[in-house]
């Protein structure tokens, strides 16, 4: 039988990481464009999140359709790889005080290879959760 609270949590943990990537690309000053790219991906991303995690609350137990979306949180599964991601790059930007706040939101902290490696998740993580919101799961 599928646990919709154990899919729920493993949503929850990336919208909040996620988060930390968006207040922090609202924050960066005249960085490169990759800034923009990042910002958009991850803002579209919490938005599918946000309806997955509708879908998942609003379903029943037994539900076909969550019992094949459970793939999705088992460990080591899609969201279990992208949120440990999504970790690693959030330690870069540890919270500061001071003046190094202030550098901290004027310096970016990635390099090309980093950001269209991201993306590059990003965008199949989007795509498998369209799928499972189309009811095309996995």
């Amino acid at each position: 039988m599928s646990d919709p609270l154990s899919i729920s949590a493993s949503i929850v943990a990336v919208l909040q990481i996620s988060g930390v990537f968006i207040t922090y690309l609202k924050d960066v000053h005249d960085a490169p464009h990759d800034r923009i790219s990042f910002l958009a991906e991850i803002s579209g991303l919490d938005g599918l999140l946000d309806a997955l995690q509708i879908r998942v609350q609003e379903a029943k137990s037994g539900d076909p359709w969550l019992a094949e979306l459970q793939a999705l949180g088992v460990e080591n599964g899609p969201l279990g790889q992208f949120k440990s991601d999504l970790k690693r790059l959030a330690a870069k930007l540890e919270h500061v005080d001071g003046i190094k706040e202030v550098g901290r939101r004027l310096t970016w902290k990635f390099n090309k290879t980093e950001i269209k490696d991201i993306l590059s998740k990003i965008e199949r993580m989007k795509t498998l959760i369209t799928f499972a919101l189309t009811n095309n799961i996995l």
